[in-house]
């Protein structure tokens, strides 16, 4: 949906600020540097599945029989949860720099519905309840609003390939690159403004799994309701801008390449809303 640049710090950076931080728990501390060779492992099979959209392919910690079952060497569940919740969040931690790195590496827009709403914290790309391995792996960890944490993908995971959403840190180029959210302008009855009907039309040359995971992504993330507000924002401005050149007796042609054209290339990224909406309005005055 909105790309996000490559964390700065590495995982084994942040196991070291984590081990740094650990105090007053001295078996913890030895647990968590024994098995920094097998954390890192692990890293890499993330990165691999993240990239080629195959996360769906790690499977979840099993806790059918033991609720808090030994996940890395002698590490538990609960262990890699607090070493999230009680070594890496905490402002007094050396780690918690790690975390408000990643956050304000998004500049308070929140990657999932296109910077809509404002990150305000790290939402666990896989939930650490199923995957605590990477509780603190950074490429795992996305600035997130509280609409999409909450609301859009909770504590959700996908268990099929055409189940992702798009992984903003690792996800193929085509989601980032190519158009595929576009909008109609239904225009209103006399002369009021109308109203947009966001859209999918992934390019035809894609996987059908990649068609499906767009479509599940713009779902999840109520992409179609959230932009259309957006666009409702803007367009009384651009309708009074449009009807003032109309007055001045200026047509079509010179108000899509004045007007609407530079609106759609003025957009932050390919699949924003303001792209969708400039050139809705755009085919509308044809």
């Amino acid at each position: 949906m909105m790309r996000l640049s490559e964390p700065q710090y590495s995982f084994e950076q942040t196991l070291d600020e984590c081990v740094t931080g650990i105090t007053g728990n001295a078996a913890l501390r030895q647990k968590l540097t024994y098995s920094k060779p097998d954390l890192t492992a692990v890293e890499a099979q993330y990165s691999g599945a993240a990239g080629t959209g195959e996360l769906h392919t790690i499977p979840p910690i099993n806790t059918d029989v033991d609720v808090d079952p030994v996940v890395i060497n002698t590490l538990k569940k609960s262990e890699l949860v607090k070493i999230y919740d009680q070594y890496f969040v905490p402002e007094q931690k050396p780690a918690r720099k790690i975390y408000d790195a990643l956050l304000n590496a998004a500049k308070e827009k929140c990657p999932f519905c296109g910077g809509i709403g404002t990150s305000r914290n790290l939402d666990h790309f896989l939930p650490k309840a199923h995957f605590p391995q990477f509780s603190v792996l950074p490429r795992n960890l996305v600035p997130a609003c509280r609409d999409c944490n909450m609301d859009g993908k909770a504590h959700a995971f996908a268990t099929n390939a055409e189940d992702q959403i798009i992984q903003p840190y690792a996800d193929n180029d085509r989601f980032f690159i190519d158009q595929w959210i576009f909008a109609t302008y239904h225009a209103g009855n006399d002369g009021e403004p109308g109203e947009f009907e966001y859209y999918i039309s992934p390019p035809e040359g894609w996987s059908e799994v990649d068609k499906l995971r767009v479509r599940k992504h713009f779902k999840n993330f109520d992409l179609a309701k959230r932009y259309a507000i957006k666009a409702a924002e803007l367009l009384g401005t651009v309708l009074k801008q449009i009807k003032t050149m109309e007055r001045a007796s200026l047509d079509s042609r010179v108000i899509q390449s004045v007007l609407l054209q530079p609106g759609v290339d003025a957009a932050p990224f390919v699949n924003h809303w303001q792209k969708g909406m400039y050139q809705a309005l755009m085919h509308a005055l044809h």
